[in-house]
């Protein structure tokens, strides 16, 4: 059984924003509109801000971008079109313009004291509508409201009233606070807590309380033992090396007059993975990761370095980089500590150069002095940004009383710090937890954090004061989070628990999932039972766990993958679950419960972790195995949304780009990332290289950066580093968005000209990209010319189309240029003139022929107008000739290949096709995953990263199938050219067995649906298309005949077995009969 999550179903605002410049106000009307007849049809519901629509508090964007959408009022009487009980807009109902309205509170807003009034701007904008009032300090909050006038130009009611609040928006609002940490912590010690004290003067109100808090790597706050937020794993992933992100916490109603206590718990999160953090006690002897965080320079001063030196003497040089920074400090706490920007590095010892750096030390250390590193800011040929960073935090709280005054507490040497009850915390291998160490109340108002404190077990708490830490780099940015926060979104509970073996348990979820293992023992388990929890996505032979697929490199990168519970002997039970790692699991092996106790399924639940994305779309069909893929791709999705994408959520839980810009027409059709797909970008931005050599401008395969470098094979890759050009025009052309394009305009062309510059060929390879990583995880390998110069075409006309709307217009001509020539190399280099098929040696040789080569060239319409008919008869004649292992068509395209074959397919009227794919059950097909193995018995519940069940079992980059789920069967999509689904094309594709189908997406502007059934000789097509939207009705005849037009439905032709309809906002009802 599960819970399913309750997540937003709002809906993104819609509209073009195809000029950087304002519209013009007009007068607008009365603020306040009248009723009965002279009322708007419409009114505006889901406002949102920078796609988000849970009133942000903290972000950091100045000018952020607004939106909302528009429904029925049911208050137009004497409209024509007057429905009392709809739930949908009123046909042909669109907005016409709109009125926004800001102030700093609710109360302002109403009285008119606005920080803003856009006047009535005459448009069917709905989002992308940038604020341009007074400009923003840090904190202000802004209240607002906006109306709009419908189809005959009447106003609408005001919406009702929205929020956002902005953050710290300079690095020096944080002053004084400083970073802390625990003094002295070795990596094989507990993990800190923190805690501070206060007091809220009882003679006063607060009127408002906000914490500022960053947590490196992972934090989790409590105020008065009360935990601050339902988000978990924050403050997220990032490039600690340029940036970590903070958290604004709203904690008005949390404090309490008199005694407060703010606690802080950190987790190692990814900002340390070190397969030298160990716990022998608990078995946890070779800990698996994936990769290693790089330890950066350590050591001490050499010689004594007085104040005013811009150079010191050290020990050792190794490790340290220019840019990054050197940290001296002289052991007391922290006081003296003094961070500089390295500007040149030396030899070491005493008659060494050393370290120069910048600014000048303003105190004398002496030799001995204990001097560290950070890694690289400005990424040149080394993953220096995956430096290790130990755990360490900065808060800043400010409380305002409502008769004036604010109180300011910030982290500094005055909080208290212990190491807490966990023990051990690794971002892949898992964590130990001690409740044995535990200091009930050690957050409560009062509590002892004196040094007498004592745990559960008598032992000292061990409580001291905070030493002051170095920021993890000089550079490093406190920035706010775009996207929306890490949330448990859905709890299962097991469907089965078998006992292996004596002594082992194994609970099966039914389901693969991404989360944590909550243990809950409900009796008393004597203190110190120490209890591992195992997580698998696959079984042994024997019924026992088989971690394979979590882990990679044969043991080379450890073994252990466990997480630990060791028991306080609490009377009636004891319930845990971690809180700063996360595993992939169907499966969650128990050892070490005490003999004699017998495990239920209510002693182990999972909890579904993801990023609280909007939900945006639904298919279901009348076909049980379509389904079932349908769900297998949604849980793909799920799994690898958290606080970045990821390729997989065991074993390197990263976030390499064509892993989601490839399936993005599947992934976008499952969940809304309006706001997400910001915070990706930011995070691509921070992986390009700024070194001044020739990599500058190259984005790393994987991005935030953590590990390998920006060159070779698995650095240095076209279709993964073009995700840079990539997501800004995706953000364009599903959510209207152009902020993002104009501002990383600069970032995008510095990769353009780096591909240029370093990849392109030259002489007769001129336009030619070799893409190292070809068509990743493919089963018929493509050359690496071919998907490389698709790139290359693909990424340039993009960047062309974003540099017209963001008005470099002699950009747009120059690439518009650049991707003609492109596509004419492309076609003289891969296009086999006789064969009438791409090759990878073109006319020189049939070799290479692949679906992939034919699908990219129709996909990007590369191919010759007169030569697509032959090459999707090439793609099909492929796609049958095409079984390794058994009869019938299979797919071989991989991460760069799958997507264009389903889409070229179906482009090509070949949907015959695909539904022919899918009841393919030998390898390569989705039939191959849903088999029955002893490894997952009934079959895997998420698509695998291998068409040969190899790897990780929850991958997204071969569920690319999903997208024609809902563009194909269900019949939903943008038109050819339309922003943010403006323009809707609903034409379902009647395959094989199918009796019907359901579909819906929701839209910038609402919800678009399509439901179809087929019996008795009838076909009835039911549709709804959002306000401010229009859309082409393809109804199949089937050899039949359309019944009548709906009311305010246009016929507009017969185009071979569909009739044709234009239609407005509405819903409506078509039927067919073949008899």
């Amino acid at each position: 059984m599960s819970r399913p999550r309750r997540r937003a179903r709002a809906l993104t605002g819609v509209g073009l924003c195809l000029a950087l410049i304002a519209p013009q106000a007009v007068a607008a009307t009365p603020a306040s509109a009248g009723s009965g007849g002279g009322a708007a049809n419409v009114r505006v519901v889901n406002l949102q801000v920078d796609g988000r629509y849970d009133e942000p508090l903290g972000i950091d964007n100045a000018s952020p971008t607004l939106g909302w959408q528009i429904v029925e009022t049911r208050k137009a009487a004497s409209h024509p079109c007057h429905r009392p009980r709809a739930r949908v807009a009123c046909p042909g109902d669109r907005q016409t313009g709109y009125q926004v309205q800001a102030a700093t509170s609710e109360s302002n807003l109403k009285r008119g004291r606005l920080i803003w009034d856009s006047g009535r701007i005459p448009s069917d904008l709905q989002t992308g509508v940038r604020y341009a009032g007074k400009p923003l300090a840090s904190r202000e909050r802004v209240v607002w409201r906006v109306r709009v006038w419908d189809a005959d130009r009447r106003p609408s009611d005001w919406s009702g009233p929205s929020s956002w609040e902005m953050g710290l928006l300079e690095q020096g609002d944080w002053a004084p606070a400083r970073w802390i940490e625990y003094p002295g912590r070795a990596e094989n010690q507990p993990m800190p807590i923190f805690a501070r004290q206060f007091t809220v003067d009882r003679r006063k109100q607060v009127g408002s309380a906000r914490l500022y808090l960053s947590g490196v790597g992972l934090h989790k706050p409590t105020l008065n033992g009360r935990t601050l937020t339902d988000e978990v794993l924050a403050p997220g992933n990032s490039n600690y090396q340029l940036s970590s992100e903070y958290r604004t916490y709203d904690v008005t109603r949390d404090l309490r007059r008199g005694a407060n206590t703010l606690g802080v718990e950190l987790g190692n999160g990814p900002a340390y993975v070190r397969r030298s953090v160990t716990n022998p006690a608990v078995g946890r002897t070779a800990p698996y990761s994936w990769w290693q965080s790089q330890l950066k320079g350590s050591g001490s001063l050499a010689a004594d370095a007085a104040a005013g030196a811009t150079t010191v003497k050290l020990t050792s040089v190794a490790n340290y980089h220019v840019g990054g920074t050197i940290n001296i400090d002289t052991g007391d706490g922290g006081d003296r500590l003094e961070s500089r920007t390295i500007t040149a590095i030396g030899t070491a010892g005493p008659d060494g150069t050393g370290i120069t750096f910048t600014p000048a030390l303003a105190a004398s250390h002496a030799a001995g002095a204990r001097v560290t590193g950070s890694g690289n800011n400005i990424a040149a040929s080394d993953a220096s940004a995956g430096a290790a960073v130990t755990p360490r935090l900065i808060a800043r709280l400010e409380i305002s009383y409502a008769g004036g005054g604010t109180d300011v507490i910030v982290s500094d040497r005055s909080w208290r710090t212990a190491l807490g009850p966990l023990v051990t915390d690794a971002w892949y291998s898992g964590a130990d937890y001690d409740a044995r160490r535990e200091q009930p109340g050690w957050n409560a108002p009062g509590a002892d954090l004196s040094a007498t404190a004592t745990r559960r077990d008598g032992t000292p708490t061990g409580w001291t004061n905070a030493g002051i830490a170095p920021p993890p780099n000089l550079a490093t940015k406190l920035v706010a989070r775009a996207a929306e926060p890490v949330r448990i979104v859905e709890t299962f509970t097991p469907v089965s628990v078998t006992n292996p073996a004596p002594g082992t348990w194994v609970f099966d979820f039914g389901q693969n999932i991404v989360g944590w293992p909550e243990l809950r023992l409900q009796d008393t388990v004597p203190a110190g039972t120490t209890i591992r929890m195992s997580p698998a996505e696959s079984l042994a032979a024997d019924g026992t766990v088989d971690q394979a697929s979590l882990m990679g490199g044969g043991g080379s990168r450890g073994r252990d993958l466990f997480n630990t519970y060791t028991t306080a002997g609490l009377p009636g039970g004891e319930t845990w679950h971690p809180d700063f790692n996360y595993f992939g699991m169907q499966w969650v092996q128990v050892t070490g419960l005490p003999e004699g106790y017998v495990p239920t399924k209510d002693t182990v639940r999972g909890l579904r972790l993801q990023a609280a994305t909007p939900l945006a779309g639904e298919v279901t069909t009348s076909n049980a195995r379509v389904n079932r893929i349908h769900t297998m791709s949604r849980y793909s999705f799920m799994s690898n949304i958290m606080s970045v994408f990821t390729d997989c959520p065991g074993r390197e839980k990263l976030s390499y780009p064509a892993d989601y810009t490839m399936p993005m027409g599947a992934i976008h059709r499952n969940e809304q990332l309006a706001a997400y797909l910001r915070t990706t970008m930011h995070h691509l931005v921070e992986g390009q290289s700024v070194a001044d050599t020739p990599m500058f401008g190259n984005v790393a395969l994987k991005t935030p950066v953590y590990d390998w470098g920006y060159s070779g094979r698995f650095g240095d890759e076209i279709n993964w580093g073009n995700a840079i050009i990539l997501v800004p025009a995706m953000l364009y052309e599903l959510y209207g968005d152009t902020q993002t394009m104009a501002r990383y305009y600069d970032h995008m062309v510095a990769f353009a000209d780096y591909i240029q510059r370093e990849k392109v060929g030259e002489g007769a390879d001129a336009h030619i990209v070799d893409a190292a990583l070809a068509d990743w995880v493919s089963a018929d390998q493509t050359s690496g010319r071919i998907t490389g110069t698709w790139g290359y075409y693909v990424m340039i006309s993009k960047l062309a189309m974003m540099a017209e709307l963001t008005g470099h217009r002699a950009d747009a001509e120059k690439y518009r240029t650049l991707a003609a020539d492109i596509r004419t190399a492309f076609n003289a280099h891969f296009y086999n003139t006789q064969l009438r098929r791409y090759t990878a040696e073109g006319n020189a040789g049939a070799a290479g022929a692949t679906q992939t080569a034919q699908a990219l060239a129709l996909d990007a319409g590369l191919v010759p107008d007169s030569e697509r008919g032959a090459v999707l008869d090439a793609l099909v004649e492929l796609v049958y000739a095409f079984h390794p292992n058994g009869d019938g068509p299979h797919f071989s395209g991989g991460t760069i290949g799958m997507a264009p074959t389903v889409r070229a397919l179906a482009a090509g009227g070949r949907d015959d096709v695909l539904w022919d794919l899918l009841q393919e059950d030998d390898q390569p097909s989705y039939g191959y995953f849903m088999a029955s193995t002893t490894a997952n018995p009934g079959g895997m519940t998420t698509i695998g990263e291998r068409w040969n069940r190899g790897d990780s079992k929850n991958h997204m980059i071969l569920a690319q199938i999903e997208e024609w789920f809902h563009s194909g069967l269900a019949g939903i999509r943008a038109a050819d050219g339309s922003i943010a689904y403006r323009e809707l094309v609903i034409q379902p594709k009647v395959v094989g067995d199918l009796t019907s189908v359901k579909g819906s997406y929701q839209t910038p502007a609402g919800l678009a649906r399509s439901e179809w059934s087929r019996t008795d000789g009838r076909f009835r097509l039911s549709v709804t298309v959002p306000t401010n939207t229009t859309a082409s009705v393809w109804v199949p005849l089937q050899g039949g005949r359309p019944l009548g037009t709906p009311d305010r439905a246009d016929f507009v032709r017969i185009d071979g077995d569909y009739a044709v309809y234009r239609v407005g906002s509405g819903s409506y009802t078509f039927t067919t009969t073949s008899r």
